[in-house]
């Protein structure tokens, strides 16, 4: 009776390190004795804690799960409720589902409900019994003490449409709160125990149906980035990048053991077409290879921005010159023969690729992967390259196991190919290519050869992320390795991700002037620039003033400076320092990854104005409210490290607390749910929802000098630690002030 997790749909880098003391330390001296002074200080001393630290949970996530703890416990009041043949009657029919009992379906804050039991309509109906619902509440106020975590729940209550909808209690919000504060806080409470995990072989056949449960621990493999060796990056690449690298943070973060891999393109034909260009024009970043007196001189290397002209014309030249084709072709198959082998008495080759050939691919593969690093290094991010070349030795295997099984046939001209569907005729289908008659291999041999040493090397889950182009080539590579029993995917879980385009205004692939794609280094320098304009142009706005910049940029006064609580000098001397070049480049690297992350399923125009916004879902706006914690924070010199919510009595939330603190305890399903789905779009939402609820609570909450302070002191570290956290996990890195 459970839906899945679309708790997501609603709403979850750096190495911050944030060590806050709470303000009423530096009133101990006002509110007790030296006596009471002493104990509470050796008391605080005996509670002090780590740092807080983004890259680490503080506490597990899958026990704290809400959906988990509410299934548990509407588990028990059914049983309380019917009778066993009942139960069954509901559960085993396949409209309700059955996962764990319980559809907590978040409800729209316009109600005063946090969750619906939304299927007990249906329910209803199977057992013909319109008074259920009343039943379920009868049951849950007449056994509370039988039923698991029942003290979550303060209330139940029927809607018109014969919902049952559920408010969470203070009693379980203010744990969730302590535990962002403190993770030493009494962790007995809400804590699933004996849990479960979805391969666990004892699961029942109900509880295999529970898309709730965690996923156990796995060794994961994340193939993303993987460039072309002799192209540039482009945007596309942005998009493979920032969810690449997300998703790898993501599942570390639950606790997963993650490889990155980028299995860059550095042994198909593109790079033969450069390579014999080149080697035949005798370009300059070869000479060291092709000429005598040069040979002792350092390698000239070409920029990234050269060796995608290269590739320009080298291939311009193969659509005039049918020799010069044919002679690329010899030149891809030859430096895939490998490193050149020599008799070890006569020193004569006997084997692999032509010395020169394999000197220069290994040169323009350096060449390339300059050019890439730098861009990786912008972006932060560190990915191990494990291009197609790494599995050269296995593919002649891979073409004879698979010519053994009776998987390949041979075309008339030679090249050997699978014909995947075995019930129709070979003439309706397009075959998968894995040798050309001249002996080169593709990249479907490679991809396959890929995933089988992946599975052989002990991978659980292997994530392959590129643009949406490829979906069904890798849809082949994994069928063609399940029928060769290389993928059993009972024992190993493979995903592809892929992404749409990013078009330009005019609703185009986005692309420059001459219609080749934008460079992503340019696109990566732009956006700082871009950080730096929309930075001073903030200084001109006030708090009230929640509007796009860029779009604003013409209405207001750029030399007004207006006294603001974040922008005024005198109120903060930390915004005298000077900020530099680093502090743009996060700016605008993270807009560009949040925004890419938030769109990941569907292509979207890209626009300046709308990722640097301050307005909507981006990272410009989540900063904003992280910098406005900040700054409240120094203001109350919340700064220590002994963090104790336990010596502070937490009164009864007021509206705009609560729904804070409710948000923050949906922290715990979002990670479930983008860990099982894959997307960290789901995390920008949930980010999204914190900062809007925040920014509800600042504008109409006294804070500093209020009776409720320290309550509120809490609440927006709180706040402000989830904020850290999910930025981190999307790659982006915070600031203090913007």
């Amino acid at each position: 009776m459970i839906r899945n997790l679309s708790i997501c749909k609603n709403f979850s880098s750096s190495n911050n390190i944030i060590s806050i003391k709470p303000i009423y330390l530096l009133n101990i001296k006002r509110n007790f004795s030296t006596t009471q002074q002493q104990q509470l200080k050796k008391e605080i001393k005996s509670n002090q804690i780590e740092d807080f630290n983004v890259k680490n949970k503080w506490f597990d996530i899958n026990s704290r799960s809400a959906f988990l703890l509410l299934n548990q416990c509407f588990k028990s009041i059914f049983e309380k409720a019917l009778t066993k043949e009942e139960i069954e009657k509901v559960f085993k029919n396949e409209k309700i589902k059955y996962q764990a009992s319980l559809s907590t379906v978040p409800s729209k804050k316009v109600f005063d409900h946090d969750y619906s039991l939304s299927n007990l309509v249906v329910a209803s109906m199977l057992l013909k019994d319109n008074n259920l619902g009343q039943k379920l509440i009868d049951a849950f106020e007449s056994n509370k003490s039988e039923i698991p975590y029942s003290s979550m729940i303060e209330k139940l209550e029927l809607s018109n449409k014969g919902h049952l909808n559920l408010r969470v209690s203070d009693e379980y919000l203010t744990t969730i709160l302590k535990l962002w504060i403190n993770p030493n806080e009494d962790k007995s409470k809400f804590l699933i125990d004996n849990l479960k995990f979805q391969d666990d072989v004892n699961l029942n056949e109900m509880e295999k149906e529970n898309k709730l449960l965690p996923i156990r621990s796995k060794k994961v493999l994340v193939d993303f980035a993987s460039p072309n060796m002799s192209k540039e990056l482009h945007v596309g690449h942005l998009r493979s990048i920032a969810l690449g690298e997300s998703i790898c943070r993501i599942l570390e973060y639950m606790g997963h053991d993650v490889e990155r891999i980028s299995h860059a393109g550095d042994f198909g034909t593109p790079l033969g077409i450069v390579l014999a260009h080149s080697l035949e024009t005798n370009a300059d970043y070869l000479k060291h290879i092709q000429d005598p007196t040069c040979k002792d001189n350092e390698p000239i290397i070409p920029t990234p921005k050269e060796l995608s002209e290269l590739y320009t014309t080298s291939k311009k030249r193969t659509k005039s010159d049918e020799q010069f084709s044919k002679r690329t072709l010899w030149t891809a198959a030859e430096f895939q023969k490998g490193p050149p082998i020599y008799d070890k008495v006569s020193g004569e080759q006997i084997g692999g690729s032509d010395p020169i050939v394999y000197d220069a691919w290994l040169s323009l593969c350096e060449a390339s992967r300059i050019g890439f690093n730098k861009v990786f290094q912008m972006l932060d991010i560190n990915v191990n390259e494990r291009g197609e070349s790494f599995y050269r030795d296995m593919l002649p295997g891979v073409i004879e196991d698979l010519t053994k099984m009776g998987f390949v046939d041979i075309s008339d001209d030679g090249r050997k190919c699978i014909f995947l569907d075995k019930t129709k005729c070979k003439d309706s289908q397009v075959p998968v290519v894995v040798q050309k008659s001249d002996g080169a291999y593709l990249y479907a041999t490679t991809d396959i050869a890929a995933i089988k040493h992946r599975v052989e090397n002990g991978k659980e889950w292997v994530i392959v992320i590129t643009d949406d182009s490829q979906s069904d080539h890798f849809q082949q590579v994994f069928k063609i390795a399940e029928d060769a029993n290389w993928l059993n995917r009972k024992q190993t879980r493979v995903d592809h991700l892929s992404f749409g385009v990013v078009r330009g205004p005019n609703g185009q692939k986005l692309s420059s002037r001459d219609g080749n794609p934008i460079a992503l280094i340019d696109l990566l320098q732009e956006s700082i620039e871009r950080s730096k304009q929309a930075t001073s142009l903030s200084k001109s706005f006030t708090r009230s003033e929640k509007l796009d910049i860029t779009q604003n940029a013409n209405n207001v006064e750029i030399n007004r400076m207006l006294d603001t609580f974040e922008n005024n000098n005198n109120d903060d001397n930390n915004n005298e320092t000077t900020i530099d070049e680093k502090h743009f480049l996060k700016i605008g690297m993270g807009a560009l990854k949040y925004y890419d992350l938030a769109h990941r399923n569907n292509p979207y125009v890209f626009s300046y104005d709308s990722i640097l916004s301050f307005k909507g879902n981006t990272s410009i706006y989540i900063l904003y409210c992280y910098t406005r914690i900040s700054t409240l924070l120094r203001r109350a010199n919340f700064d220590g490290l002994n963090l104790n919510p336990n010596l502070i009595e937490f009164k009864e939330f007021t509206e705009k607390e609560r729904n804070l603190v409710f948000i923050m305890s949906r922290f715990s399903d979002v990670m479930k749910g983008t860990e099982q789905s894959l997307k960290p779009g789901f995390i920008c939402d949930y980010l999204w929802d914190l900062a809007n609820s925040f920014h509800q609570f600042y504008e109409t909450e006294k804070i500093i000098g209020n009776e409720r302070q320290d309550q509120r002191l809490f609440i927006c570290l709180a706040v402000q630690r989830i904020l850290s956290t999910g930025l981190h996990l999307l790659g982006v890195e915070t600031v203090e002030k913007l």
